[in-house]
């Protein structure tokens, strides 16, 4: 008979052990909102946890070089159309240069004018966003000191004469970003493609140095020069333009793959959120539940222990 009695004693405290560990978890995920505290809790629901916490990750990643590449392309437009009012502004002196009523003295100081765009213009070729050189293709940072992807050098010649030249110190290969799984998207184009191949300095460069000979022995010639470099800038324009719309382009498509991202960032946080977060009011029911049992098993016990504590008097 005693056997029996220890036995039923024992059985009813692991009861309450059972049910006092059942009592603390759910106060714990109450306390914590989270369905599960531990991958054992409920290992099928762990595993599609996990693998929508690496989905989050890898579009954080992508939205980062997104948002990033959407930067460099918007800093490159801007840029680009600076380019294009001084282009626009290098044709007006050019037209006015072309007047019969200017003399030597105006052109010179036109030609001036001109340099300074011309200086300008290099300096928006060599604009940064950050540390990073817009218009240098791949070679976006890592040069010597005091050297920039575009430079202006002087060179006398045997004459006297001094020749100035562009040259490019980027690289001829486009600057490209990863933005999804095997998908990249390239960031405008190099300096290369972008400025020296539109002739734009080398123009301004031989108008400069027409306006400062100031032919006068044949002015119908050198009118009709002034008349080639204002086709020529005309030209250089509407390339910079074409080259500002493929920008426009790229800055479209990126806004549009990140609009994507970001609803997809949601159905993945909505359906995480409905894994991981726990139903309170399931939760209040059980814990009442489990409460109530923990009282009857408490109950319980002390009616046995008095029962075999009575055996003994």
């Amino acid at each position: 008979m005693r056997i029996g009695f220890n036995t039923k004693y024992h059985s009813i405290l692991t009861d309450l052990n059972r049910l006092s560990s059942e009592i603390n978890l759910t106060q714990l995920k109450i306390s914590s909102g989270k369905n599960f505290l531990r991958p054992s809790d409920n290992p099928s629901e762990v595993v599609i946890s996990l693998n929508y916490k690496q989905g989050l990750a890898r579009i954080e990643k992508y939205q980062k070089a997104i948002n990033d590449g959407l930067a460099f392309l918007k800093a490159q437009e801007a840029t680009l159309a600076s380019v294009e009012e001084l282009v626009a502004k290098a044709k007006i002196l050019a037209i006015q240069a072309s007047n019969a009523t200017q003399n030597a003295e105006s052109r010179k100081a036109t030609a001036q004018e001109v340099d300074s765009i011309l200086k300008a213009i290099l300096a928006l070729a060599n604009s940064q966003l950050g540390e990073k050189y817009l218009f240098a293709g791949q070679k976006t940072s890592g040069y010597l000191e005091k050297q920039t992807p575009f430079e202006l050098k002087r060179e006398t010649l045997p004459g006297g004469e001094i020749m100035e030249y562009v040259v490019y110190n980027g690289s001829v290969e486009d600057f490209v970003i990863s933005y999804d799984i095997d998908l990249s998207i390239t960031l405008g184009e190099n300096g290369q493609k972008i400025f020296m191949d539109s002739g734009i300095f080398e123009t301004l460069l031989g108008l400069k140095r027409l306006l400062e000979v100031n032919t006068q022995i044949n002015y119908h010639q050198e009118r009709y020069n002034i008349q080639d470099f204002i086709g020529k800038l005309d030209s250089i324009y509407s390339y910079i333009s074409e080259k500002r719309s493929q920008m426009g382009a790229q800055i479209s498509h990126l806004e549009t793959k990140k609009e994507l991202y970001t609803d997809f960032r949601q159905i993945l946080e909505s359906n995480l959120g409905n894994i991981e977060s726990a139903d309170l009011a399931e939760l209040a029911t059980k814990l009442h539940r489990l409460t109530t049992a923990y009282e009857a098993a408490l109950k319980a016990t002390t009616m046995v222990a008095d029962l075999s504590l009575a055996k003994f008097i």
